[in-house]
């Protein structure tokens, strides 16, 4: 079974709120020998003030927003959680919390939790 109550403690002390982390590192690790494509598709990371701005100067419905939230590792480190949420404007945005677990030290997807979409 995933979910016990050892494990919301675990999780509940993974928390942090109100971290400040710089991931460009990573992020800028992923596209240096690989993912070239993908790099064509994904723009600077930005804030969501700064994603805000460009998207009020650019006036044009084109501008999306992918928030990624860190990991929060539980049961030995063989699963985890993820939220993502996907914004494009007021009426069409949607998110979860991605549940995965590691399968011969791979992450795989088990489920979609807490799912919402405008």
């Amino acid at each position: 079974m995933i979910y016990s109550k050892k494990n919301a403690a675990e999780i509940k002390k993974e928390i942090i709120v109100g971290i400040d982390e710089d991931w460009s590192v990573a992020y800028n690790l992923l596209f240096d020998n690989q993912n070239q494509y993908l790099k064509s598709k994904v723009n600077a990371c930005l804030s969501f003030e700064e994603f805000k701005t460009v998207s009020d100067r650019e006036g044009l419905n084109n501008q999306r927003l992918l928030i990624i939230n860190k990991p929060i590792y539980f049961d030995n480190n063989n699963f985890a959680l993820v939220k993502i949420a996907f914004y494009r404007n007021i009426e069409h945005n949607s998110g979860s919390f991605l549940l995965l677990e590691k399968v011969n030290g791979i992450w795989v997807i088990k489920d979609y939790l807490n799912q919402w979409a405008t």
